[in-house]
């Protein structure tokens, strides 16, 4: 354990658990609004700020817009190792620690697991296991688990279906040429500006859902520009994951949210519920927005290094998760994430090195697999606003690099 912090021993449910309590000034702590105990945003325009971000990011849009909650089954114990596997990275030049990295970004929690065994768990920014952190962007990838359960329940033929098929009232717009899988792997054709920029369509769909959500969060972008055929080009487009989003819950006949508490939070034992941030008419925000705990995230990531066998079951179907994270065409192979191309894409998930799978967010959010080694890192973060963003990610990068290295050496 980390000699610079003080140790708290909780029991939560029914796993105790060492908390990170930190004895020592942490990055731009003062900035992020330590001094007013990490305050509340008094709205959603200012909820990003840097000021109140690690509120909002740990459970504080739960105060700012509406959400369906994610209840609990039984919950089941994760296992924690008496004799933690130590870390170290490469990163400019330099040997760091697990302690070197946590000292220099705005990590809320981190938790690295190898076989099921959690080796390292640590919380800053006075958060704890039973905050429930912003997934951002990992959401679309629980989205991409979802479809296959329902290609499994019959809800869903094939990934090869129209979407027009579930949702009619796209017939006659750009959207009814499109297939499950040209959404699930981004290759839609249709123009999209991801971003906040007050341009940007992503800005725009961001208002709808507040105004008034729906399907007007889709129907407002129906004309669209086609900038490729479906199927051969790449653009990362929240709004791909919205329509996914829609076709999954007109296909199972039930909410996103109360779809995975059937199939994948009750019995993957969760510890704790979750929510999932929903627009103005109670339709989930498909493209991001779910809220769990570090430990749960860890959980879903046990999900995909074990092949979708967790908890004694089989929760995701293995054909599914080859399926999910098989490159579907070489536009995929390496495409832009932090304005780098540098990864490839699968059905709704980041493909590294070989056996390597990624779910990321905005700021920092990540879960990172290595389906060969069975090694699971949850990261929650507050990065950015620039200057402090796009420099995290290279040693995030190296950091996991680093754990994988460290993980896997004979013990």
């Amino acid at each position: 354990m980390n000699m610079r912090s003080t140790y708290v021993r909780l029991v939560f449910g029914t796993l105790a658990a060492f908390i990170y309590l930190p004895s020592h000034a942490e990055i731009d702590e003062a900035l992020l609004g330590k001094a007013r105990s990490y305050p509340a945003a008094p709205s959603l325009a200012q909820a990003g700020s840097n000021e109140f971000i690690v509120w909002t990011n740990s459970g504080g849009y739960e105060s700012l817009m509406p959400f369906k909650t994610i209840k609990l089954g039984t919950p089941t114990r994760l296992s924690r190792s008496e004799k933690p596997i130590p870390v170290s990275y490469e990163f400019s030049g330099k040997t760091h620690s697990l302690k070197d990295y946590l000292d220099q970004r705005r990590v809320t929690s981190l938790l690295i697991m190898k076989d099921g065994v959690v080796h390292h768990e640590h919380y800053q920014y006075e958060r704890n296991d039973r905050h429930r952190f912003n997934s951002a962007s990992m959401g679309k990838s629980v989205v991409g688990l979802l479809i296959g359960l329902a290609i499994q329940d019959g809800a869903i033929q094939s990934v090869d279906d129209l979407a027009v098929k579930y949702i009619p009232d796209i017939k006659g717009t750009a959207f009814e040429k499109l297939t499950i899988k040209h959404l699930l792997t981004m290759s839609t054709g249709l123009s999209w500006s991801e971003g906040a920029a007050a341009g940007a369509q992503y800005a725009k769909i961001l208002h709808i859902m507040g105004q008034t959500g729906g399907l007007d969060v889709v129907l407002g972008f129906k004309d669209n520009k086609v900038l490729a055929e479906p199927g051969t080009s790449y653009f990362y487009s929240s709004l791909d994951s919205e329509l996914l989003g829609r076709v999954l819950a007109a296909a199972v006949k039930k909410n996103v949210a109360a779809y995975l508490e059937e199939k994948i939070w009750k019995p993957m034992g969760a510890e704790s519920q979750a929510s999932w941030y929903t627009d103005r008419q109670g339709v989930e925000r498909t493209h991001c927005c779910l809220g769990a705990t570090t430990r749960d995230f860890a959980r879903i990531g046990a999900l995909l290094a074990n092949q979708g066998h967790w908890n004694g079951k089989q929760i995701i179907p293995t054909e599914w998760l080859k399926e999910m994270t098989t490159l579907h065409g070489e536009h995929l192979r390496k495409v832009a994430i932090d304005k780098e191309p540098r990864m490839g894409y699968g059905y709704h998930i980041w493909l590294m090195a070989p056996h390597q799978i990624a779910l990321r967010g905005h700021r920092g959010q990540v879960i990172f697999i290595d389906q060969l080694n069975k090694i699971v890192m949850v990261q929650t973060a507050v990065y950015g606003p620039a200057p402090n963003a796009m420099t995290n990610f290279p040693e995030l990068d190296a950091l996991w690099t680093g754990v994988v290295a460290s993980m896997s050496r004979p013990q």
